[in-house]
Parts: C-alpha cells; structure tokens; sequence
C-alpha cells in the first residue's frame, strides 16, 4: 500500500530518467522532483515512489553500497540522523538520504574518502559491463544470423513478408540495440568518470545538469514504445499468414466471365489453350525490394475431359540485379513451386526478346504433364506451372507481350 499525503492522496511510481551512476546527476533530479511538490518517499529498483505536496529545498545524497545486498548498521544510520540525514531507500546500488536542514553538515566531506567507498561500484561495473557487453555481442550476431538466414532466399522473403514487417525488423533490431548499447556505455563512462574525480581529490559538482540526459532517457523510452508497438503489429499480422500461396497479400476471385485488371501480369488459359478459366483467384501484394507482386491461379476444362491449370508469379523488382538474383533461385527448382518436391533445374530455351527463358517439363503418365517456366525482361520475372494442351516454348510471343505492359 503506498503512502499518502496529508490531503489522503496516494504515491505514485516513476522511473528514474537518467543513469543512476551518474550520482550528482540524479541528487539534483530528486532535489528538483521535491522544488515541485514531488516527495521521494520510496525507491524500488530504479524507480521512484514519488508523493504529492508543499514544495520545499531538501538535499538529497547517493552512497554506494559495499557489498552484495548490504544491511545499514543501525549505529550509522542513527549517527546520520544525528546529523541532520535520514535514510529514504535504496536506489539500485546506492542508500539514498535526504536532509531538509540547510544548515546541517555533508555526508562527505573528503573526495578521496568517499571515492574508496566506491570500490565495490567499480568491481561490479566492471563484470556488468563485461557482462552486457558479451551479452549484446551475442544478440547483434544473433540479429546478424537471422537476417543472413532469411535473406538465403530471397523468394522466401518475397512470398512470406509484410511491408511492415519487412521494414520493422530491421528498425526494432537496429533501435534495441542501440538502446541497449548506449545504456551500457552511459553507465560504464558515469561510474569511471565518478571513480577518476573522487579519487583525484575533487569534489563533485552540485547542482549538475541533467537535461540531455532527461531527453536522452526520453528519447529510449519513446523508442521502447515504438519497438512494442510495432512488435505488436508485425505479429498481429503474422497471424494473418496464407498458407495456401503468400502471406499479407491482398486476395480476390473473378469467377467464369470477369477478367483481373489488365493491369495485373499474369498468364491466362483463354491465350494458351482457347478455353474459358471456372475462375481466377489472384493475389496482389508489395515489398519495398518488389514494388508490385502478382500471384494467379486458374483452372478450366479441356475437351476431353482433363483439367488444365495455370499458375503465375509475377515480380517487378526494385533493380535488375535483384531479379537477377530471383531468377537464379527460381531456376533451380520448379520455378519455386512446389518447395516439398524433389529439385527439377530448368533449362535455358532460345528467346532472343527476353533477359532469360528457362523451361522443363515433368510427366507422372497420368493426363498432361507439368510445365515449368522462368522468364525474366529487365526488373520483372514471370514464373509458370502449368498443365494443359499448349508447349510453353512455342509461346514465347505471347509470354513476352506479357512483360511489356
């Protein structure tokens, strides 16, 4: 239960917003939180239970502990409050007193003195910074070798994700890592400059500024929000994954008779084999690396009686390079269909109008044997399953005329 003022109002919590190894800093945050009305009544962690009421000058005092969970010897504490100083709590690895006599005594009055009472602080700086050093180190490789992962192939990135998640990760990698490191770099550099100015004789500097480090703090915790709120988003969406063709894509069926805008790239059987398509389901999505992405299926019947189908990817690639690169992977197996199955390389076919034509060809004795084919014109790659009565390699005019839209 928190305490109350006299006016019954209850404390409330707030986070320190500045290094607490920067001692003389966070004095002169707690003297001005009291210059305010806010009374430092409490302290858990790094945070600060602060309760509503009169404004008034104080000093307030940092001493480090000695050791691993210190217990104040009471004779000491009864000799501070002799002095003038009585115990708030402790604040991380400090003892935190506040004195409202403008007239009584300094806790510490020799620098030298009080710097070897740091010495603890310094060892376990040290391992900490030891410590999360290693730590971060291992989450940046971490970072590294997932992005190294994912990025093996690109057509994976390409099928399975979002703009934003696209865009985020990296930012949530970058900003948490960054938020990290610059924590452990301000505490580390706090508590040796504290060290070096105590144990050269001077004294420290009080009141100290502390704005940029107030807007510093800010400015992680603005971060902190964004990186949640855009993990929270990201995952939102994953759960929105198509496992039947690509994920985060828009999705709409033309049943018989509606065509797809002849905007959107994609094979139809109407040119390939004459017939009407039952329907064509299309999926339509972006990326930052493939401004425009078409994904198509279609299925009709052919006069005796077999099915034909048809299945496009269509890609136009913010560079020629990287289509370059999607086409390499496409080409070694089954132009990216059907990833469970044994590897089908494509081979190369004469097309004098195109970058690349890549084709084979797949029968299993039962009806039409599967057609599989890549081509690529500059940024875009056309992808093609397809069963049916026509032979890809003859339709190259066609397919071509496709990539001149």
């Amino acid at each position: 239960m928190g305490a109350e003022n006299r006016h019954g109002q209850s404390s409330y919590r707030k986070s320190c917003p500045i290094s607490i190894y920067d001692v003389a800093a966070v004095e002169t945050w707690l003297e001005d939180l009291a210059r305010k009305g806010e009374n430092p009544v409490c302290f858990t962690g790094s945070r600060v239970d602060l309760l509503l009421d009169e404004p008034w000058e104080c000093r307030f005092r940092l001493q480090p502990l000695q050791r691993w969970k210190e217990a104040l010897d009471p004779e000491r504490v009864e000799a501070y409050r002799s002095m003038g100083w009585r115990l708030v709590g402790q604040l991380g690895p400090f003892w935190v007193w506040r004195c409202d006599d403008p007239n009584a005594p300094e806790l510490d009055t020799d620098p030298v003195v009080q710097g070897e009472g740091y010495r603890y602080l310094k060892r376990r700086m040290i391992f900490r910074t030891v410590g999360g050093g290693l730590i971060w180190l291992v989450m940046t490789a971490y970072f590294i070798l997932a992005v190294a992962l994912s990025a093996a192939s690109l057509e994976n990135i390409l099928r399975n994700a979002s703009w934003l998640g696209f865009v985020a990760a990296p930012l949530v990698a970058a900003a948490l890592l960054t938020i990290l490191g610059m924590q452990l770099w301000l505490d580390a550099r706090n508590t040796w400059r504290l060290w070096k100015t105590l144990t050269a004789g001077v004294p420290l500097e009080r009141p100290k500024l502390y704005r940029r480090q107030l807007r510093l703090g800010q400015l992680a915790w603005g971060a902190a929000l964004v990186i949640s709120v855009l993990n929270l988003v990201v995952s939102i969406q994953n759960l929105d994954g198509n496992p039947s063709g690509w994920d985060h894509a828009a999705r709409t069926v033309y049943e018989a008779g509606e065509r797809p805008p002849v905007q959107m790239v994609l094979a139809d059987l109407t040119a390939l084999d004459g017939l009407e398509p039952l329907r064509t389901e299309v999926q339509e999505k972006s990326l930052p690396i493939a401004p425009e992405m078409y994904a198509a299926r279609q299925s009709a019947v052919l006069p005796d009686g077999e099915q034909a189908f048809l299945q496009t990817a269509y890609y136009r690639m913010l560079t020629a390079g990287l289509a370059q690169t999607l086409t390499a992977e496409l080409t070694e197996n089954r132009a990216g269909f059907l990833d469970s199955r044994p590897e089908l390389p494509l081979d190369p076919i004469e097309a004098p109008a195109l970058d690349g034509f890549w084709w084979a060809e797949e029968a299993d004795g039962i009806g039409s044997p599967e057609q599989f084919a890549v081509l690529r014109q500059g940024k875009q790659v056309l992808t093609l399953w397809y069963t049916g009565s026509a032979d890809l390699r003859t339709e190259t005019a066609y397919l071509t005329s496709l990539l001149e839209k």
